[in-house]
């Protein structure tokens, strides 16, 4: 990122989000790149080149190198290719392409810090910098998958995905039901009523007070 003309490094995962300057004093965003050479059979051509776009590559160069063997040269942010881009480029050519990586400086991006907040608590460890054009996308896809694998508590947990102030998405678990009203014998209801009264009560002052525990499996995931 360029802030206030000076330049600071920002890594992408939690750590680095924690430290991601306020938006109005960014004059730009650049992510690192990586020049990509791939050497494929003329059969796996077109499904490696879009593969490589679908990684928001800019292709440099597409060589035939003979009747059938091509040279494909790309620029992909080095994000794109940290998992499972040489994997996939030998999966899309059966095992046939040639892939080779070199660095390839920095292109201008657009970022956005999300923070993930536990009945509107954040928790740091959670926070990550997305590309701005896909943020909707990826808060849903967190709040969902963060939601699965949260336990049951006695209260409602609300999971929200916010950029500043502004909530992007949010996934709700409910709360364990225990019922109070099992022990009373026959009708009498207004009882009952008072004492389902007094359990919403009680749930609601143990979720302005509680701390949500989350499980460490969250954080390994995100």
């Amino acid at each position: 990122a360029t802030c206030d003309m000076e330049e600071a490094v920002v890594s992408t995962q939690s750590t680095g989000a924690r430290d991601m300057p306020d938006s109005y004093t960014v004059v730009r965003w650049e992510e690192p790149l990586v020049e990509v050479t791939i050497i494929t059979p003329a059969a796996h051509i077109s499904t490696l080149i879009s593969y490589c776009m679908s990684c928001r590559g800019v292709q440099k160069e597409n060589t035939a190198l003979s009747q059938d063997r091509f040279l494909l040269k790309y620029e992909i942010p080095l994000i794109e290719t940290v998992s499972d881009f040489y994997s996939s480029v030998k999966m899309f050519s059966s095992g046939y392409a040639t892939c080779d990586m070199e660095e390839g400086g920095f292109r201008e991006t657009d970022l956005t810090r999300v923070d993930v907040l536990f009945n509107g608590q954040m928790v740091e460890g959670l926070s990550r910098i997305v590309r701005s054009h896909v943020v909707r996308e990826e808060c849903r896809e967190t709040v969902a998958e963060i939601a699965k694998m949260m336990p049951r508590e006695l209260y409602k947990i609300v999971i929200q995905c916010v950029v500043g102030n502004k909530v992007q998405a949010r996934a709700e678990v409910k709360p364990l039901r225990k019922d109070v009203t099992k022990a009373l014998y026959g009708g009498d209801k207004t009882r009952a009523m008072k004492l389902l009264a007094r359990q919403r009560e009680g749930k609601k002052k143990l979720k302005d007070s509680a701390v949500v525990k989350v499980p460490k499996a969250v954080f390994r995931k995100f």
